[in-house]
């Protein structure tokens, strides 16, 4: 049995930032030498990807297509634990433990603290193992995703956190007291890969396939549609944008927002009350994803709260100069002064001047692009997060049973 063997847990596998950095994540280490199994709550669209490179395990297999409603919409985006865990078949629940088991895992690695309660509650059978966490969330998502006392278990138990940002850190170490010794703060893009895919992109997709014209100014945002990514806000903007700037042709794009999601009805409500319904397109969860982000001009990141999102490093990597909010999360830590522009917490006027001044500044919004680039070139490295990330696990990993009794 292969004593570096590491059990991942995530939530489920859709394409969203946490569990595309799993994705990489796994796969990198893979590279390493470090063998995986995944266990996941609930499946998604990421499943076949994961299959490629890892064994896997899912507690709720997908059931049958049924009518989807906008109630059984706003149901699916409810933590797990109060929707479809306490309803896993016990046949198939015994068969997973009964194979996770016989494993014999040197390490547990829970990505998101959105599993605190799968993990304290569901997987009691893997206690005893050594637990790196790996948070992604902010206040706002803990008090969505998790209950206070499944994640100070979770945190009880964890030998070591991993945090995406410095704000996601300062919550951690503040709010939990989470040793600060025991803790790091850093992120994982494959740049390398990320920048193969650049190079490969169709930059004539967004043009081909939503109508807009090739002189078009596109400002973009990306992530699946919800509250707390502000795609309201970002409607908002996008309004006064338009009219600020009115005879040009500019169009916001916000891809991640399909009609199977639950805010879906009540974003495109607005936009059609703007009678915006062809200058603010939404598109539902893509691969394509980079194919569309490099037709955009400048990326507009309008989330209430976000850690440090994988979106904003892609977009950084593809040349796009950054408009985000103060106190939103981390990506103020890569925008700073010099790759785009900071506001003040939903301050749509702020934004939306912001966002004028580097569209009627050409020169300006390519040179912000560019230096977002070098950052994220010179600030993540992949060769030195995947190292980083394999000390850690190798630092909190059991020791192999023929060493302890050797």
């Amino acid at each position: 049995m292969n004593s570096r063997k590491v059990l991942f847990i995530s939530h489920d596998a859709n394409r969203a930032g946490s569990q595309l950095l799993l994705l990489q994540l796994i796969k990198l280490l893979r590279e390493q030498g470090v063998y995986s199994h995944l266990l996941l709550s609930d499946d998604g669209e990421l499943l076949e990807e994961f299959a490629n490179i890892t064994t896997i395990s899912v507690l709720n297999p997908s059931p049958p297509v049924q009518k989807r409603t906008f109630l059984n919409k706003v149901r699916s985006q409810m933590p797990f634990w109060k929707s479809r865990i306490k309803g896993v078949s016990r046949k198939n629940y015994l068969k997973i433990q009964k194979d996770l088991e016989d494993q014999n895992f040197a390490l547990v690695f829970v990505n998101s603290v959105a599993n605190a309660g799968l993990y304290e509650e569901f997987l009691t059978f893997l206690h005893h193992i050594p637990l790196v966490v790996f948070a992604h969330e902010l206040k706002m998502s803990v008090e969505i995703y998790t209950k206070e006392s499944h994640l100070k278990f979770l945190l009880d138990k964890s030998s070591h956190l991993i945090t995406v940002s410095n704000a996601v850190s300062d919550y951690y170490l503040e709010h939990f007291n989470y040793p600060k010794s025991r803790s790091s703060t850093f992120t994982l893009i494959n740049s390398k890969e990320i920048l193969e895919k650049i190079k490969i992109t169709d930059s004539d997709y967004l043009e081909r396939n939503f109508n807009i014209p090739s002189d078009a100014i596109v400002v973009g945002g990306c992530g699946n549609a919800e509250w707390r990514k502000g795609n309201d806000i970002f409607n908002l903007i996008a309004r006064q944008v338009i009219e600020k700037l009115a005879g040009i042709p500019i169009y916001f794009v916000w891809v991640g927002a399909g009609s199977k999601q639950p805010f879906y009805e009540l974003i495109r409500f607005d936009i059609e009350q703007f009678a915006l319904t062809d200058r603010i397109i939404l598109i539902p969860p893509t691969p394509n994803a980079l194919d569309i982000m490099t037709r955009f001009d400048i990326f507009l990141l309008t989330s209430r709260e976000d850690p440090y999102p994988l979106v904003v490093l892609e977009a950084a990597l593809l040349q796009k100069p950054i408009v985000c909010f103060k106190n939103a999360g981390g990506a103020p830590e890569l925008v700073e002064e010099d790759a785009g522009t900071i506001v003040d917490y939903l301050d749509i006027s702020q934004a939306s001047n912001a966002i004028v001044e580097l569209i009627v500044n050409p020169a300006d919004c390519k040179r912000k692009g560019l230096r977002a680039k070098q950052k994220v070139l010179e600030r993540h490295n992949t060769e030195k997060s995947i190292q980083k990330f394999l000390s850690i696990i190798e630092d909190n990993m059991a020791r192999p049973l023929l060493e302890i009794n050797s």
